[in-house]
């Protein structure tokens, strides 16, 4: 049978073996772990465009913009319509320096009204596009971060900003997120 000696021998193989492979284990774990993360693009305007709820979200934001815009117009005309009285009735003389110097300053009243409605109109807009896309877009996101962890992406860029000025190897996910999105 085997001799004391060959029972030795065999043991330090078999422990030979077990730190060979361990080393080979640590080898390719280090490899896999210097390996470039994998990088995917996108271009979240168009995939935004392409949503539904982004294309109802639109429809609501117009009809909402066409009130503000109907009585911004309408102020605007009849300022204007003002204004043009006003400076035809002085050059015609019609008017008394102090009843031009009244009516002046009334105009200038208006159209600091008008532009402070017109600001206030363009804030109400903001605000209400802020809160019609706001639910869409952390939907989109959390789709794109689902999407990167299940493929392995490290970072996804998105190519409607110009974010991505250099990237190896990159992957368009659009079809990927808009699978998830459920498009």
């Amino acid at each position: 049978m085997f001799t004391i000696q060959t029972k030795f021998y065999l043991k330090m193989l078999n422990k030979l073996k077990i730190c060979l492979l361990m080393g080979l284990f640590a080898v390719a774990t280090a490899v896999q772990a210097q390996k470039p993360g994998k990088f995917g693009h996108m271009n979240l305007g168009n995939l935004l465009d392409n949503l539904t709820e982004t294309k109802q979200a639109n429809i609501a934001l117009e009809a909402f913009v066409a009130k503000y815009s109907t009585s911004v117009d309408s102020m605007q005309k009849s300022l204007e319509l003002e204004f043009k009285t006003f400076q035809d009735q002085y050059r015609a003389g019609s008017l008394t320096q102090v009843v031009a110097q009244e009516r002046y300053a009334e105009l200038e009243k208006k159209e600091k009204a008008f532009t402070a409605y017109q600001q206030s109109a363009e804030q109400a807009v903001s605000a209400k596009r802020d809160e019609l896309l706001k639910p869409i877009l952390e939907k989109v996101y959390e789709a794109i971060k689902a999407v990167a962890k299940e493929n392995g992406f490290a970072m996804i860029f998105d190519t409607s900003t110009g974010a991505a000025l250099y990237a190896l190897e990159t992957e368009d996910v659009t079809p990927i997120v808009l699978k998830k999105l459920g498009q």
